[in-house]
């Protein structure tokens, strides 16, 4: 129409060689190759979608991610700061810019960033977990747990709030006097190569982690190194002794797709470029780390610490008292990436059949979901509601110890039940679901 203003084209960019395309399209190709660890590749397409639009802070904002998780974080600063100017009500930006400004040991400034990124979005869980560092760093334990309970209520999935407060949980779990006395350590060898993992406890929940510890620790014995962890809920709830790993280092995100898969060569054979001296991303583990031939140290290593037993045992010890055969049930039905939860159909039935064969049985149900208990009243289950003793904010590991003590265990999907079957070390019958949920079969969780 005569008159009218016309429509700019978006603006193209070579974004890779050979691939023109749109500012935006090339924008998100940038997070994605962010967020797959080609930290390399991503800061390129920033830097020539900047070239063609300087102003762009999405581009800035993701190469400053980028920056930070390259280990860059000073270089990251003035990138985010300058993201920030752009584009003033980004709270992302807010967050990453006091990320950053953290890592560079800019406490007060870092703590202005959450501050505002809080103030704007009020549910930002990540935001919260970082202030929450802020205050234990100045001291402030009680402001830094109330914060993490927030985050972890708001976002129960993000790892760096729940290993955080597990943490501070544990500590609080214990006599003043026995505070931190979970976290003992040997010292590492020093006439042998190491591996490290920062990132461990921090991507993924707790079967996930214990999963990539096992995998990383057997890896390192297999070729002769030692193996330095951070903190972390296993190692706070298993008897393990790993020597420290500076709490300071960041972790390596650089290719850890190809990490994984050169990880899973060195694992299953024995390679001459095996990784040593290094850091280990592994976004979770790439192989089954629950190797037959070692089941024996592996149930060793993963042996809750005394300490806890106040917590672990009366459930146990409850429930054996109401009857001679301990079936439990893991039930799945909040938090499954595909929402593909295996029916309760399933359970119910397999119950039906084998309840009359049971010598004395008593049934415990853990479950995300409460409400599908009273589906199971006819068994008369038992729930964490009626153990003798609540681990407050641990609660999760007390269902996950009476799974390693039952005699008969059948499991939904995850890692959770799998992992707790694995460690349970006498069952009489493990079960999970079929494919295409077509039924409950027995498996073998070592391999």
């Amino acid at each position: 129409m005569a008159g009218s203003a016309e429509i700019a084209a978006p603006i193209q960019i070579e974004a890779l060689p050979g691939q023109r395309m749109a500012v935006p399209d090339a924008v998100q190709q940038a997070l994605t190759y962010c967020n797959s660890g080609w930290l390399d590749i991503s800061t390129m397409i920033c830097e020539r979608i900047l070239a063609a639009d300087p102003g762009n802070a999405h581009a800035l904002l993701i190469q400053g991610i980028a920056a930070c998780k390259n280990r860059e974080p000073a270089r990251a600063v003035p990138i985010l700061a300058e993201a920030l100017r752009r584009d003033p009500g980004s709270v992302d930006t807010l967050y990453h810019l006091g990320q950053a400004l953290l890592l560079c040991g800019h406490v007060d400034r870092a703590e202005v960033a959450f501050d505002c990124a809080i103030q704007a979005r009020s549910d930002y869980a990540e935001a919260m977990a970082a202030l929450a560092e802020v205050r234990r760093a100045r001291g402030d334990a009680d402001g830094a747990y109330e914060l993490l309970q927030r985050s972890v209520a708001l976002k129960g999935n993000y790892s760096p709030s729940y290993i955080a407060y597990s943490l501070m949980r544990f500590d609080r779990s214990l006599p003043p006097a026995e505070a931190g006395g979970w976290n003992r350590r040997r010292e590492a060898r020093r006439d042998r190569p190491c591996l490290t993992m920062a990132s461990l406890g921090s991507y993924g929940r707790f079967a996930q982690t214990v999963n990539e510890y096992v995998a990383v620790r057997l890896y390192a014995e297999k070729y002769g190194m030692e193996f330095l962890t951070p903190d972390w809920v296993g190692h706070a709830f298993f008897s393990l002794d790993d020597p420290r790993l500076d709490p300071s280092v960041l972790p390596e995100f650089q290719g850890w797709l190809q990490q994984r898969k050169d990880f899973a060569r060195g694992f299953d054979g024995r390679v001459a470029d095996h990784f040593r001296d290094r850091d280990l991303f592994l976004g979770g583990s790439p192989v089954n780390p629950m190797l037959k031939e070692r089941r024996t140290d592996i149930l060793s290593w993963l042996t809750p610490r005394p300490c806890w037993n106040r917590f672990l045992e009366p459930p146990v010890e409850a429930l054996r008292r109401r009857g001679r055969t301990l079936v439990a049930v893991h039930i799945r039905q909040t938090d499954w990436w595909n929402q593909d939860y295996t029916p309760l159909s399933l359970y119910l039935d397999w119950l039906d059949g084998l309840w009359p064969t049971l010598e004395d049985p008593v049934l415990f149900v853990a479950t995300d979901e409460p409400s599908v208990v009273p589906e199971f009243a006819r068994f008369n289950p038992t729930t964490p509601a009626d153990f003798p003793v609540r681990w407050e904010g641990l609660e999760y590991l007390q269902d996950f110890h009476v799974m390693t003590r039952a005699d008969i265990l059948a499991i939904s999907t995850g890692a959770f039940a799998a992992t707790a079957a694995a460690l349970n070390p006498s069952p009489r019958l493990l079960l999970h679901p079929a494919e295409g949920n077509r039924g409950l079969v027995p498996f073998e969780v070592w391999r």
